[in-house]
């Protein structure tokens, strides 16, 4: 952790205009200075950087930030990163916490490893280019595959021979030690004798790197037709190495996939490389596993798009299917794009140039909706039972979409082009959204009785708070965005402070993610209720109140109401943020100082309303926010009206008709409390 004494050395150093001026070419006007915006397609110099305020804004796309956000944002780095760049700029020692004993056998163990497959990528590469057998076979198998040798290097591929080119001799030769050499994945260990092997041999190499460029992993492919032989071998989990959060080809395409804003997605090693030789950058791929959420978080972290192109046969057509739900569920939109089924992307990235992949891609990707029902209704045509199979299948993957305007426009387009109803149909994605919360909800309520020995009625054990802000957090200042929905998010928040861990007592049906018996406290209806909306407070204050209760809420044990809300309110008023600090002790006391007695008194009675007032602010909150989206929507119809983009209108009308209807709904439950 960097303390806060080097940031602000940091902070003090940086002049942006310098930064900045390293990436884009700046000139002088005035006061300020002027460039192309590197985060949009810029014609006309619309960035213009402040030295006096250290800022930079571009008048065009939007983009505003420091110099650390600068960096954060067009080099992919982490805050600390970012800070550690601009202390290496400036000259300035980074100061950090002192490491345990424990973290730095940790850390000097964790590079060691990353050093070892350095040099194991090296030797791959060396054998390749550098020996007879490497050019005999591994090159030239290569180069059957149409690689070029600047592709090759790019991707830094090698090849790993058989005796006498063994490379965990070489390794011990060279003075690495054999415990990280087992422990990399790269060596195999004999029983019995101690002996060590090597895991990949008479294989054509390729290494795996991290987001940041470190080779983490190797996947070896046998030239050999024997079918006894595996075709591939694969570096197995390690302390680097987590194939379920790794993809192939995301170091070489990050940039690509940021600028582009779009990510597509293949399935091996060789469909991402001729793709990228094509021209097609912005490929990645899961390297013969599953897509996993952590892999989808990693894509999300440079674009929020997803293309998947798979092969047009069968195995190909499932391996998509899989995968759009899960897209679909981490809040990303996602297309689909079948090739011929006598291609894959290697293939076809082979036979087709730059503009031809390019056009195909653009002319055949479906959004998920039109990809499921022109594939699945085929073969339902004449089954009306199986034709309502698909139909839920098709509902399934809506009730999966993250953003509940676009998961309403889903709705729409379901039941127009299946001639159902809109309610019916809007009651069947709610129906699987319920059937999913519950399963999450016994998942979580096993996983907390399988924590560490956890047992029904013992204390939950404490989980540590993190121990450093995030990167975006405002320690100060706090500026109020909309004054409106301020209101609203601290009436919000004053539940939370004062009566989070109080239950909730519903009739029957009236929420309907609560189980029969099953006790609702007020933090966990408003948190459900918001993020079932995908909903997140915009003004910093109350949002950062906001995650910080639910972070210390997680900590605390499973006891009465009461001593939860002290302990709650004691974090809460002894925090150093003095404008957290303050807002809190304003949310306890209101206008006007209370007494201990005359505190724990004013309690009962509004504790027992709690179960009409808390849905009421939950509803108030959620129906000004649709009420703003209205409001900009009927603007942007005008504006589309002006300018005559009337592909666009019908869209932005029928947006608009479902926000009026999600309005109604609203307003009718809001009369019924």
């Amino acid at each position: 952790m960097i303390d806060r004494a080097t940031i602000d050395k940091i902070m003090d150093a940086v002049r942006i205009e310098e930064v900045i001026g390293d990436f884009v070419s700046l000139r002088k006007r005035g006061a300020n200075y002027l460039g192309l915006c590197p985060f949009h397609q810029d014609k006309n110099p619309s960035m213009s950087v402040s030295s006096t305020k250290g800022i930079f804004k571009c008048f065009a796309c939007g983009k505003a930030g420091n110099a650390v956000s600068f960096l954060m944002e067009h080099e992919h780095l982490t805050y600390v990163e970012a800070l550690r760049y601009l202390a290496k700029k400036y000259h300035i020692e980074i100061v950090e916490k002192e490491e345990t004993a424990e973290e730095i056998a940790h850390r000097m163990r964790y590079e060691s490893l990353l050093v070892v497959t350095d040099y194991a990528q090296k030797y791959y590469a060396d054998i390749l280019w550098n020996t007879e057998v490497g050019k005999a076979i591994g090159l030239s198998y290569f180069h059957e595959r149409k690689f070029t040798d600047e592709t090759i290097r790019k991707f830094g591929l090698g090849y790993a021979a058989s005796r006498p080119l063994t490379f965990c001799s070489k390794a011990l030769q060279d003075g690495y030690k054999k415990e990280f050499l087992l422990a990399a994945g790269l060596c195999l260990e004999r029983e019995g004798t101690g002996e060590l092997y090597d895991r990949f041999f008479d294989r054509v190499m390729f290494p795996i790197h991290s987001i940041s460029g470190r080779v983490i992993a190797f996947g070896g492919r046998t030239l050999k037709t024997d079918k006894s032989v595996a075709k591939y071998v694969n570096s197995p989990q390690s302390e680097i190495y987590d194939k379920s959060r790794s993809l192939y080809g995301i170091f070489q395409a990050k940039n690509s996939i940021a600028k582009e804003d779009k990510c597509i997605l293949v399935e091996g090693y060789a469909d991402v490389i001729s793709m990228h030789q094509a021209g097609v950058t912005n490929v990645v791929a899961s390297s013969g596993t599953s897509l996993t959420v952590e892999q989808i978080r990693l894509i999300k972290r440079f674009t929020e798009k997803v293309t998947i192109i798979y092969d047009g046969d069968a195995a190909g057509i499932k391996a998509a299917l899989r995968g759009i739900d899960l897209v679909l569920e981490e809040g990303l939109s996602v297309k689909v794009v079948l090739l011929p089924p006598e291609d894959d992307p290697d293939s076809f990235a082979k036979s087709h140039n730059l503009i031809e992949i390019r056009e195909y891609i653009e002319e055949n990707e479906k959004d998920f909706i039109s990809f499921k029902s022109d594939l699945l209704l085929e073969e339902s045509q004449r089954d009306p039972v199986r034709r309502a199979q698909v139909i839920g299948d098709i509902l399934q993957s809506v009730s999966a979409v993250a953003d509940p305007i676009l998961r309403n426009i889903y709705v729409e387009v379901v039941a127009e082009k299946f001639d159902q109803k809109i309610d019916s149909v809007l009651a069947k994605v709610s129906e699987f959204r319920s059937k999913k919360k519950a399963l999450e909800r016994s998942r979580r309520r096993y996983e907390d009785q399988q924590h560490q020995g956890w047992q029904p009625g013992a204390d939950r054990p404490e989980a540590p708070l993190p121990d450093e802000e995030p990167a975006d957090a405002q320690p100060s200042g706090y500026p109020v965005r909309d004054a409106y929905l301020a209101v609203l998010e601290r009436e919000l928040c004053y539940y939370l402070i004062k009566f989070g861990a109080y239950p909730l007592h519903f009739e029957k049906d009236m929420y309907y993610g609560a189980e029969p018996g099953e006790e609702i406290t007020v933090s966990r209806y408003i948190r459900e209720s918001l993020e079932d909306d995908g909903l997140v407070f915009v003004n910093d204050l109350y949002r950062t109140l906001f995650d910080r209760y639910y972070a210390f809420e997680a900590t605390l044990s499973r006891e009465d109401p009461e001593a939860s809300q002290q302990r709650i309110i004691r974090y809460f008023t002894t925090s150093d943020d003095e404008a957290l600090n303050q807002a809190v002790f304003d949310l306890i006391l209101e206008e006007h100082v209370l007494t201990v007695k005359t505190y724990e008194e004013s309690i009962p009675p509004e504790a027992q309303l709690l179960s009409t007032t808390v849905p009421k602010s939950v509803l108030i909150y959620k129906l000004r926010i649709t009420e703003q989206q209205c409001a900009a929507t009927t603007k942007e119809i005008t504006l589309a009206q002006r300018e005559g983009e009337t592909g666009n209108l019908r869209d932005l009308v029928r947006r608009l008709q479902l926000l009026n209807t999600v309005k109604n709904r609203l307003s009718k439950e809001l009369k019924r409390l």
